[in-house]
């Protein structure tokens, strides 16, 4: 009995032994810099960097939580961890309906229409005069304070005052570069786990929307001001709804307390002066929406999804769109995008892992100038073979320039595109038809546009925007990139 005690004592020591000397290896692998990566291909995102050292933050304590949040940001061979850890939860059980975030939420009601938008009083740089300017957030602020008395009422699930913020943003990157955690409707009563923003239901993945009524006024103020600056310009908005709106059955949308996609787009229209062209992205999709237009694991829609708009474009604007069969297709397998990465790479998405089905035209070159300055030549549609499973999307446009140019001889007019990430797979089929095609990205463009607009020659100017990247902080970037 004694030698059986002795030999279990002797047992726990040597397994306390090991297990201290796993965790003290790890701990040492931690503080190893050079082990460090300071981008992640697989989030798209930059990693925590180590804080600088200041006294005042020693003394708030963030210094220290800053070191705490770098230290789990940026581990070596985190990716392996999280990829274990799916695998581990995915024998739990929680594969076939879950939804990534929990708490009350306010849900806004939608109005059929509304009154006008507001159009804000900015100068071009030829108007310049020795007045002082007010800045555009002040402008919008003013603006937003005029409108709360006339804001339609909000209908309240959870009985609750809302919040005036916004609820949507772009999982790519905002104009802030932050990924906001949204709520959902504590009522829901769904299968699965609760962490997130996103519903995961089988394969596929949908981000939730939420209408914000100033979120789609700012928006909808913005082109109107847009369109007053330039009254002889022809302007057109695009609101591209996502796969949530489109390809989720109504009865789930309601029971996640989501709000109606279709229905906001058109009242977002409503509020834009009659002469700005206005595209039904939605209507189109829906009328596909048994084709593959959106991607399971992705935020982001197909180049499929993307011509169907581009149709809807060309009926409008007056252009004969080219047959799809006319352009070269070319399959790349194995994307894994947002979605997959934002819900720790779930086995139900990384069994079914996307295509990126791309079409190249007749015109597929650009010239672009990268956030550092610099200036390349690449292609509208790019081989994705070799990318990596999370950057696949690069296959359009090689990702997000701040400015890229497109020429073609055989095409009219010059066309200046306003554009988040999703516009990455539209682009390339309006690069056959115009002349000159100028795109801007938003969020990383830092000059001013009159003058581009004036040295360019523009004629026309088409937002396309993500539905759930329309908001008050986005529209204040765009609207501050024309005041010259």
């Amino acid at each position: 009995m004694k030698w059986n005690k002795k030999k279990g004592s002797l047992y726990e020591a040597a397994s306390a032994a090991v297990l201290f000397l796993f965790l003290f290896v790890l701990c040492i692998i931690g503080m190893l810099l050079p082990l460090r990566k300071r981008y992640s291909n697989e989030e798209k995102r930059e990693l925590k960097t180590f804080p600088k050292f200041s006294l005042g933050a020693v003394l708030k304590g963030s210094y220290f939580q800053d070191i705490s949040e770098w230290y789990q940001d940026s581990y070596p061979g985190k990716e392996g961890w999280l990829s274990l850890e799916a695998k581990v939860e995915g024998l739990y059980g929680f594969q076939g309906e879950a939804l990534y975030g929990e708490g009350k939420n306010v849900k806004e009601s939608i109005p059929t229409e509304g009154e006008l938008a507001e159009t804000f009083s900015l100068e071009k740089d030829e108007e310049k005069s020795s007045k002082e300017k007010v800045p555009v957030e002040e402008t919008l602020s003013a603006a937003d304070s005029e409108n709360q008395n006339a804001e339609t009422k909000k209908t309240v699930k959870t009985g609750e005052e809302s919040e005036e913020s916004e609820k949507n943003q772009n999982f790519e990157t905002d104009a802030e570069g932050n990924l906001e955690i949204k709520k959902a409707d504590a009522n829901v009563e769904l299968q699965g786990e609760t962490a997130g923003s996103i519903y995961l239901s089988g394969k596929e993945a949908f981000e939730l929307y939420y209408f914000s009524e100033k979120g789609v006024r700012s928006y909808a103020s913005l082109l109107n001001t847009v369109n007053s600056l330039y009254p002889n310009l022809e302007i057109t908005a695009m609101m591209v709804p996502n796969s949530f709106g489109v390809l989720l059955d109504p009865k789930t949308q309601e029971k996640l307390a989501s709000s109606g996609m279709d229905q906001a787009i058109s009242y977002t229209y409503s509020l834009m002066d009659k002469r700005i062209h206005t595209i039904d992205a939605f209507s189109s999709l829906y009328r596909h929406r048994s084709e593959y237009i959106y991607f399971r694991t992705d935020h982001h829609w197909t180049q499929l999804g993307a011509y169907y708009a581009y149709a809807e474009y060309c009926k409008v604007r007056g252009i004969k769109a080219l047959a799809l069969e006319s352009f070269s297709k070319a399959e790349y397998d194995g994307f894994y995008g947002t979605f997959y990465f934002y819900m720790n790479r779930p086995e139900a998405l990384k069994a079914n892992p996307d295509s990126v089905i791309a079409y190249t035209g007749a015109v597929n070159d650009m010239h672009f100038q990268s956030a550092d300055g610099k200036e390349g030549d690449a292609k509208l549609i790019n081989d994705a073979s070799n990318m990596l499973p999370g950057n696949k999307y690069n296959c359009f446009m090689l990702g997000d320039h701040p400015y890229v140019e497109v020429h073609n001889e055989k095409g009219n007019g010059n066309l200046l595109v306003i554009k988040d990430s999703y516009a990455n797979a539209f682009v390339p089929f309006l690069a056959q038809d115009y002349r000159n095609v100028y795109v801007v990205d938003y969020r990383h463009y830092e000059k001013k546009l009159p003058e581009l607009i004036r040295d360019k020659e523009i004629g026309e100017i088409v937002f396309v925007n993500n539905v759930m990247g329309i908001g008050e902080s986005q529209s204040k970037k765009m609207l501050s990139l024309f005041q010259g």
